[in-house]
Parts: structure tokens; sequence; C-alpha cells
């Protein structure tokens, strides 16, 4: 007797059929590694605070505020 599949279907559905996990990060192997460090730099460089937020946002709202003033100015000069 050389070959039988009789009884893996059985064994193989105990358990059950599974998908393969995915792995969270993808592996860096093989990539060009300057790449990989520049993009690990690039990373680190791109967290930020609240802190080093908050200008920027201030900047933000004082360039709406101009806007709209400057809204309102062509609005009074077509009546």
């Amino acid at each position: 007797k050389n070959h039988t599949g009789n009884n893996q279907v059985y064994k193989n559905h105990r358990n059950g059929i599974k998908k393969t996990r995915r792995p969270k990060k993808m592996s860096m192997q093989g990539m060009n590694c300057k790449f990989v460090r520049n993009q690990a730099f690039a990373k680190r460089g791109m967290n930020c605070t609240p802190e080093d937020i908050l200008p920027v946002t201030q900047e933000k709202e004082q360039r709406l505020v101009a806007q709209k003033e400057a809204q309102k100015k062509m609005e009074e000069k077509k009546v």
C-alpha cells in the first residue's frame, strides 16, 4: 500500500482550517538599506507633540480672520 488520503480531510478539519496570520510589520529584509534608514529618520521626524502644533494652529486662525475681513471689504465695495 503506497498512498491513501482516507482520513486526512477529517483530521484537517477537526481543528478547522485557518487562514495564515499576516505580520503586523512588513519585513525590511531585502529592501534597499539606504531607503530603510531614511524611512526610519523620516518617521522619527514626523512625530510631534501638541506644543509643536500650537503655533501652526494660531497662524491658521489668524489667516482665517484676515480672509473673512478681506471678504467683508470686497462685499462692501460691491454694494
